[in-house]
């Protein structure tokens, strides 16, 4: 009976991590193409990343327009890419305070 609760603890541990593997790819896979959209509207360039100057207008308050580009834009080049896109939006939807870099 030991070793049963043993297993059992050990395969809920094991679904629990496979599962937050699982949320963690879809939430990449679902934040890759919210950016392909979001390019759509407002990479007036077609350079295939965010500038400051295509991501502000969209902001009726600047300053948060302003903060939230600086949440985005994680190595401060002036640009938003797919990559610091789905590292953030992954990170908000842990429920972490995303980092810079």
């Amino acid at each position: 009976m030991a070793n049963l609760k043993k297993w059992f603890w050990m395969l809920l541990v094991l679904s629990a991590f496979l599962t937050n593997m699982v949320l963690a790819q879809d939430m990449e896979k679902v934040s890759k193409e919210m950016f392909k959209k979001l390019l759509l509207e407002v990479d007036k360039n077609k350079d295939g990343k965010i500038s400051k100057s295509e991501h502000m207008p969209i902001w009726k308050d600047k300053k948060k327009g302003e903060q939230n580009f600086k949440q985005f834009d994680r190595n401060g080049d002036g640009f938003i890419t797919e990559a610091e896109y789905v590292k953030t939006t992954t990170e908000f939807s842990k429920e972490k305070k995303p980092t810079n870099k």
